[in-house]
Protein backbone atom coordinates (compact mmCIF):
# COMPACT_ATOMS: atom_id res chain seq x y z
CA UNK A 1 0.00 0.00 0.00
CA UNK A 2 2.82 2.49 1.02
CA UNK A 3 4.21 1.95 -2.84
CA UNK A 4 1.04 2.60 -4.09
CA UNK A 5 0.74 5.89 -2.11
CA UNK A 6 4.21 7.06 -2.95
CA UNK A 7 3.29 6.94 -6.68
CA UNK A 8 -0.30 8.63 -6.09
CA UNK A 9 1.17 12.47 -6.67
CA UNK A 10 3.32 11.47 -9.99
CA UNK A 11 -0.17 9.34 -11.16
CA UNK A 12 -2.06 12.32 -10.14
CA UNK A 13 -0.12 14.91 -11.98
CA UNK A 14 -0.14 13.56 -14.82
CA UNK A 15 -3.68 11.74 -14.95
CA UNK A 16 -5.54 13.35 -12.95
CA UNK A 17 -9.21 12.04 -14.06
CA UNK A 18 -8.22 8.25 -14.02
CA UNK A 19 -5.92 7.66 -11.37
CA UNK A 20 -8.29 9.73 -8.99
CA UNK A 21 -10.25 6.68 -8.38
CA UNK A 22 -7.40 5.01 -7.14
CA UNK A 23 -6.59 8.18 -4.97
CA UNK A 24 -10.16 7.84 -3.57
CA UNK A 25 -9.73 3.80 -2.72
CA UNK A 26 -6.56 4.33 -0.75
CA UNK A 27 -7.39 7.01 1.37
CA UNK A 28 -11.55 6.61 1.69
CA UNK A 29 -11.99 4.36 4.35
CA UNK A 30 -9.12 5.99 6.73
CA UNK A 31 -10.81 9.22 5.98
CA UNK A 32 -14.20 8.28 7.45
CA UNK A 33 -13.01 6.58 10.28
CA UNK A 34 -11.16 10.00 11.03
CA UNK A 35 -14.66 11.64 9.88
CA UNK A 36 -16.61 9.28 12.02
CA UNK A 37 -14.41 9.41 15.21
CA UNK A 38 -15.25 13.57 14.63
CA UNK A 39 -18.60 13.67 14.80
CA UNK A 40 -19.93 10.75 15.58
CA UNK A 41 -22.45 10.33 13.19
CA UNK A 42 -21.76 7.94 10.40
CA UNK A 43 -23.72 10.32 7.93
CA UNK A 44 -22.37 13.38 8.51
CA UNK A 45 -18.76 11.20 8.26
CA UNK A 46 -19.36 10.17 4.76
CA UNK A 47 -20.61 13.96 3.13
CA UNK A 48 -17.41 15.20 4.95
CA UNK A 49 -15.85 13.27 3.31
CA UNK A 50 -17.52 13.29 -0.68
CA UNK A 51 -16.96 16.78 0.20
CA UNK A 52 -13.42 16.16 0.84
CA UNK A 53 -13.04 14.44 -1.97
CA UNK A 54 -14.94 16.50 -4.12
CA UNK A 55 -12.77 19.54 -3.09
CA UNK A 56 -9.50 17.64 -3.28
CA UNK A 57 -10.34 17.03 -7.05
CA UNK A 58 -11.20 20.77 -7.90
CA UNK A 59 -7.82 21.82 -5.96
CA UNK A 60 -5.63 19.28 -8.05
CA UNK A 61 -7.42 20.65 -11.20
CA UNK A 62 -6.05 23.70 -10.44
CA UNK A 63 -3.00 23.17 -9.25
CA UNK A 64 0.35 22.22 -11.99
CA UNK A 65 1.86 19.24 -12.25
CA UNK A 66 5.29 20.13 -10.28
CA UNK A 67 2.77 20.95 -7.17
CA UNK A 68 1.32 17.86 -6.91
CA UNK A 69 4.51 15.86 -7.60
CA UNK A 70 5.68 17.63 -4.56
CA UNK A 71 2.84 17.59 -2.50
CA UNK A 72 2.29 15.38 1.05
CA UNK A 73 -0.78 14.05 -0.09
CA UNK A 74 -2.12 12.66 3.35
CA UNK A 75 -1.15 15.17 5.11
CA UNK A 76 -3.11 17.62 2.57
CA UNK A 77 -6.12 15.48 2.08
CA UNK A 78 -6.27 15.64 5.90
CA UNK A 79 -6.23 19.25 6.32
CA UNK A 80 -8.89 19.29 3.47
CA UNK A 81 -11.25 16.69 5.92
CA UNK A 82 -10.29 19.09 8.94
CA UNK A 83 -11.92 22.04 7.45
CA UNK A 84 -14.85 20.29 6.19
CA UNK A 85 -15.67 19.44 9.44
CA UNK A 86 -15.23 22.26 11.36
CA UNK A 87 -17.32 24.20 8.26
CA UNK A 88 -19.64 21.86 9.09
CA UNK A 89 -19.29 21.77 12.36
CA UNK A 90 -20.11 25.71 12.21
CA UNK A 91 -23.09 25.33 10.65
CA UNK A 92 -25.23 22.73 12.87
CA UNK A 93 -25.51 22.15 16.60
CA UNK A 94 -24.20 19.11 17.99
CA UNK A 95 -27.13 16.04 17.96
CA UNK A 96 -27.50 13.19 19.89
CA UNK A 97 -27.14 9.98 19.17
CA UNK A 98 -29.74 7.75 19.80
CA UNK A 99 -29.66 4.54 21.75
CA UNK A 100 -30.94 1.63 20.04
CA UNK A 101 -31.51 -1.29 22.58
CA UNK A 102 -33.51 -3.09 20.00
CA UNK A 103 -32.63 -6.57 19.28
CA UNK A 104 -32.31 -5.23 16.00
CA UNK A 105 -29.75 -3.01 17.20
CA UNK A 106 -26.29 -2.41 16.39
CA UNK A 107 -25.73 -2.17 20.26
CA UNK A 108 -26.36 -5.69 20.98
CA UNK A 109 -24.24 -6.93 18.12
CA UNK A 110 -21.61 -9.53 19.22
CA UNK A 111 -18.66 -8.81 16.56
CA UNK A 112 -17.10 -12.34 17.33
CA UNK A 113 -18.18 -15.25 18.63
CA UNK A 114 -15.11 -17.18 19.51
CA UNK A 115 -15.21 -14.60 22.53
CA UNK A 116 -16.65 -15.89 25.61
CA UNK A 117 -20.14 -13.17 26.09
CA UNK A 118 -18.72 -11.67 29.55
CA UNK A 119 -15.69 -10.69 27.30
CA UNK A 120 -17.78 -9.45 24.79
CA UNK A 121 -19.54 -7.61 26.73
CA UNK A 122 -16.58 -5.86 28.72
CA UNK A 123 -14.71 -4.95 26.27
CA UNK A 124 -17.56 -3.78 24.37
CA UNK A 125 -18.55 -1.42 27.29
CA UNK A 126 -14.61 -0.59 27.68
CA UNK A 127 -14.86 0.46 24.05
CA UNK A 128 -17.64 2.29 24.26
CA UNK A 129 -16.31 3.97 28.06
CA UNK A 130 -13.15 5.11 26.01
CA UNK A 131 -15.05 6.65 22.59
CA UNK A 132 -16.92 8.20 24.96
CA UNK A 133 -13.93 9.97 27.27
CA UNK A 134 -11.93 10.63 24.36
CA UNK A 135 -15.39 12.32 22.66
CA UNK A 136 -15.55 14.72 25.73
CA UNK A 137 -12.27 15.84 25.30
CA UNK A 138 -11.68 19.20 24.17
CA UNK A 139 -11.49 19.84 21.03
CA UNK A 140 -7.01 20.28 20.21
CA UNK A 141 -7.16 17.30 22.40
CA UNK A 142 -9.35 14.84 20.48
CA UNK A 143 -7.96 15.83 17.51
CA UNK A 144 -4.14 15.56 17.91
CA UNK A 145 -5.03 12.36 19.58
CA UNK A 146 -6.82 10.74 17.11
CA UNK A 147 -4.79 11.99 14.45
CA UNK A 148 -1.68 11.00 15.97
CA UNK A 149 -3.36 7.45 17.40
CA UNK A 150 -5.53 6.31 15.22
CA UNK A 151 -4.43 7.86 11.62
CA UNK A 152 -0.86 7.30 12.92
CA UNK A 153 0.17 10.59 11.65
CA UNK A 154 3.76 11.72 13.19
CA UNK A 155 3.85 14.95 15.29
CA UNK A 156 5.21 16.83 12.76
CA UNK A 157 3.09 15.79 10.23
CA UNK A 158 0.37 16.89 12.50
CA UNK A 159 1.92 20.05 13.46
CA UNK A 160 1.84 20.89 9.42
CA UNK A 161 -1.59 19.94 9.37
CA UNK A 162 -3.02 22.08 12.13
CA UNK A 163 -0.21 24.92 11.55
CA UNK A 164 0.79 24.72 15.15
CA UNK A 165 4.21 24.19 16.50
CA UNK A 166 5.55 20.50 17.03
CA UNK A 167 5.83 21.22 20.80
CA UNK A 168 1.95 22.00 20.95
CA UNK A 169 0.82 19.35 18.85
CA UNK A 170 3.23 17.02 21.69
CA UNK A 171 1.35 18.73 24.81
CA UNK A 172 -1.94 17.96 23.44
CA UNK A 173 -1.35 14.60 22.95
CA UNK A 174 0.46 14.00 26.66
CA UNK A 175 -2.63 16.31 28.40
CA UNK A 176 -5.52 14.36 26.19
CA UNK A 177 -4.24 11.43 27.27
CA UNK A 178 -3.39 12.44 31.01
CA UNK A 179 -7.29 13.27 30.94
CA UNK A 180 -8.11 10.03 29.29
CA UNK A 181 -6.24 8.08 32.11
CA UNK A 182 -7.59 10.41 34.72
CA UNK A 183 -11.72 10.11 33.61
CA UNK A 184 -11.07 6.24 32.95
CA UNK A 185 -9.26 5.81 36.14
CA UNK A 186 -12.22 7.75 38.05
CA UNK A 187 -14.53 5.47 36.48
CA UNK A 188 -12.78 2.16 37.44
CA UNK A 189 -13.20 2.93 41.19
CA UNK A 190 -16.56 4.29 40.69
CA UNK A 191 -17.03 0.93 39.31
CA UNK A 192 -15.91 -1.06 42.43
Amino acid sequence: MEQQEQALPALLASKLDSSFEQFMSVYQHRLYAFALRQTGNAQDAEDIVQEAFLRAYHALKSYPAPRIETLHIQQWLYKITLNVFRNQARKFAPRLAPLDLSEDGPCLEIEDASIEPDMEVYWHEWRDELEMRLAALPQPYRLTIDLHYFEELSYAEIAGLLQLPTGTVKAHVHRGIQLLRKALATRQNEMR
